[in-house]
């Protein structure tokens, strides 16, 4: 909390408590001809699990986890890449999402 006001995203997690919820941005990747790869709007974006493990709503968990989407059918090597981009790695195998 900065000077003592929470910001949008913690007034969110605190409301939920316990509950699970998700939140997720669809956009497009950058394209990669280097690996013969294109970003497609229609399954590109980032989703957050509150409370939960899975990208397609699962069981309740005690952690969030943020999901990187990418191709129709999944696209791993994509996804570590863009999440090298930023510092990250990518944690657990592919799940399917939207």
């Amino acid at each position: 909390m900065a000077g003592g006001h929470e910001t949008v995203e913690e007034r969110f997690v605190r409301a939920l408590g316990r509950g699970v919820a998700g939140i997720d941005w669809q956009g497009r990747w950058p394209d990669e001809p280097e690996f013969d790869s294109s970003g497609m709007a229609t399954y590109d974006g980032v989703g957050i699990a509150f409370n939960g493990d899975t990208a397609a709503w699962g069981e309740r968990a005690d952690h969030h986890t943020v999901f990187v989407h990418v191709d129709k059918y999944g696209d791993l090597s994509r996804a570590e890449r863009l999440a090298a981009s930023i510092g990250s790695t990518v944690l657990g195998a592919a799940q399917g999402g939207w």
